[in-house]
């Protein structure tokens, strides 16, 4: 197992490293420096990972009628546009290589 943590530590590296994150890690910071603007931001992205939790509320549609119009707002901001940008970059990196690392590894998974 020493290895493998070794080697993910190597990843870790990696990704620090990779353009993408300093990307966001740029955006991440202009946003600190308006702790109230991040707040709000913070509270949208929790709110978004709520909804997509909680497949079963009743009140879903309020709730993401609601959080279209605070993104529409946000977005309209250009500091928080570009860290969005640059937040979903940093995710869809991340999923890539969980995804080829799933991909990778022979272990049966049933299809649900």
């Amino acid at each position: 197992m020493d290895i493998v943590r070794k080697d993910i530590q190597m990843l870790l590296s990696h990704i620090e490293e990779h353009e993408i994150y300093l990307e966001y890690k740029k955006h991440q910071e202009i946003l600190d420096r308006n702790p109230r603007l991040k707040e709000r931001v913070d509270l949208f992205r929790a709110n978004n990972f709520k909804l997509q939790s909680e497949a079963g509320r009743e009140n879903l549609l309020d709730v993401a009628e609601h959080l279209n119009r605070e993104s529409v707002s946000l977005r309209r901001i250009p500091e928080v546009n570009a860290y969005l940008d640059a937040e979903l970059a940093l995710c869809r990196l991340i999923q890539n290589i969980v995804q080829e690392i799933v991909m990778g590894v022979d272990m049966h998974v049933p299809r649900l």
